[in-house]
């Protein structure tokens, strides 16, 4: 990914949960971000690590402005965190490797799906699409 995306804005201030099982992808969502103007950044690798951080947010300020969130975490789905943030009103994001797990993220409607590999201009596209539906 690039190390600066344009039109930030949108992002500035905003608190992110970011949950991606690749450690160096992880790490790159969230400097982007964080370049970005991101006020927090909150990262998990594991659906219940997800979980808590998000009833973590809620308990100390407030939900998260918006997540995004690889579709195939190890052996495991994101679906129980895309469902959490849902009904809290939070806006998210998928990220797949994979075009034949697109079927699972349909489900949530018009959550923006992007593919892997992607680069910062298309994260921040995709982000900017999910906050502006809240």
């Amino acid at each position: 990914m690039s190390s600066t995306p344009p039109d930030t804005a949108p992002i500035t201030g905003k608190r992110f949960l970011v949950v991606e099982d690749e450690f160096l992808i992880l790490l790159d969502i969230q400097s982007t971000l964080e370049t970005a103007g991101a006020a927090s950044v909150v990262t998990a690798s594991r659906v219940q690590d997800a979980l808590n951080a998000i009833v973590d947010s809620e308990k100390a300020g407030g939900p998260f402005d918006a997540a995004v969130l690889d579709l195939k975490l190890d052996h495991e789905s994101s679906a129980p965190i895309a469902e959490r943030l849902a009904s809290a009103g939070v806006p998210f994001i998928f990220l797949t490797g994979a075009p034949t797990d697109v079927a699972l993220a349909k489900q949530f409607g018009s959550a923006p799906i992007v593919g892997k590999p992607f680069d910062a201009a298309t994260l921040m596209a995709a982000l900017q699409t999910a906050l502006a539906k809240r």
